[in-house]
């Protein structure tokens, strides 16, 4: 089978899709921790049970229930959660992990809701969470009775400030991407978990600010790169 230029770009956007979720693997120092699965435990629905292992041994494995809701009812958001994850994953203790009870599979289980609630109240991203936010802002799907203005043909860290997202439109064919600059931490230097006006801004923003946000830059991997790093902090008379 012999692919022409569209076919190619709508598999490299497939696999740049794939592969954003691995941006944010539980990393820890020389450990790496992988989710081994999700599952609602049977005598709590109020809670996501989350089972991590080291990738090798499944009896490294250890599971966490993570709160759906904060102390008021409200919804914590996904994001949140898998970041609050990690502070609990740095905490963990051998004897914690021997201590705590034992699901039907022999996982030793524990409570997360402190770390949850803590990181609620005081946020503390990780970059790799933040570009993680930045990049899915453009792979959701669009609405059944809309076109996909843009798609996500790829992405880059490229420094502690800033990611490059790659981004053309369905349509493109052969023709490159072009490149956005975006802010993964705010005025204070905190790290910021997504832009999350830039997905419906960026038209508008393009269509008639082009020239202004345009980058005097050589990226082999785009045609163009537009800087909307001011303008994803507030500076720049945008909004996040």
């Amino acid at each position: 089978m012999t692919w022409d230029e569209a076919g190619l770009s709508g598999l490299q956007a497939g696999l740049v899709h794939q592969l954003l979720g691995h941006a944010t693997a539980f990393t820890l120092g020389p450990e790496v921790r992988l989710v081994r699965g999700v599952v609602t435990p049977p005598e709590r629905s109020d809670v996501g049970r989350v089972v991590v292992w080291d990738g090798r041994r499944l009896d490294s494995s250890v599971a966490f229930d993570l709160p759906l809701t904060d102390r008021y009812g409200g919804n914590i958001p996904s994001g949140d959660l898998a970041a609050a994850l990690r502070h609990a994953l740095a905490d963990l203790s051998g004897p914690e992990v021997e201590r705590a009870p034992r699901d039907a599979f022999g996982i030793p289980v524990l409570d997360a809701s402190a770390a949850v609630h803590a990181f609620v109240e005081r946020p503390r991203f990780h970059l790799t969470d933040a570009l993680h936010a930045a990049a899915k802002a453009f792979t959701v799907p669009p609405e059944p009775d809309e076109p996909a203005e843009l798609r996500l043909r790829g992405f880059l860290l490229l420094d502690e400030e800033t990611c490059r997202l790659y981004l053309d439109t369905p349509d493109s064919k052969n023709a490159p991407p072009f490149g956005v600059d975006l802010p993964l931490r705010d005025e204070n230097g905190a790290v910021v978990a997504g832009v999350t006006a830039v997905h419906a801004a960026l038209p508008v923003l393009l269509a008639g600010e082009s020239d202004r946000l345009r980058k005097d830059v050589h990226d082999p991997y785009c045609r163009t790169v537009y800087d909307l790093t001011e303008w994803g902090t507030g500076r720049g008379g945008g909004s996040t």
